[in-house]
């Protein structure tokens, strides 16, 4: 189905407080029509092969033109401390970046109140 829509990814946990955040903030930041979700209850602790090949696909596919790669607050799927979930998702950054280096790829935080702030190295 082509389309003259734009997109971009987000690698996002499952939990339902994160999605409208994380698509809002995608948008935004990429400034595209659409955001590709890709979940799993605490990605960031396990970047695995379903993730990738879901990521893969919205790039090949829709041709995604960046990623955002999210970690949130009181994450039932990966239940470690703030800073540790935090260090995780700038290891998945860093993953993705390898992944696919011709995109930008953003590692983002989503606090208690669900306010997305950018990560940094």
């Amino acid at each position: 189905m082509p389309s003259d829509r734009t997109f971009a990814t987000a690698v996002n946990c499952m939990d339902g407080r994160v999605q409208d955040p994380i698509t809002s903030f995608a948008r935004e930041r990429f400034g595209v029509d659409y955001v590709d979700m890709v979940t799993e209850a605490g990605p960031v602790a396990d970047i695995n092969a379903s993730v990738l090949r879901d990521v893969s696909i919205s790039v090949a596919a829709h041709g995604s033109c960046g990623i955002v790669v999210a970690a949130h607050a009181h994450c039932a799927g990966n239940p470690v401390a703030d800073e540790v979930q935090q260090a995780q998702c700038l290891a998945a950054m860093d993953l993705l970046r390898k992944e696919y280096p011709q995109l930008e790829v953003v590692p983002v935080w989503v606090n208690a109140a669900g306010e997305v702030a950018i990560l940094s190295a």
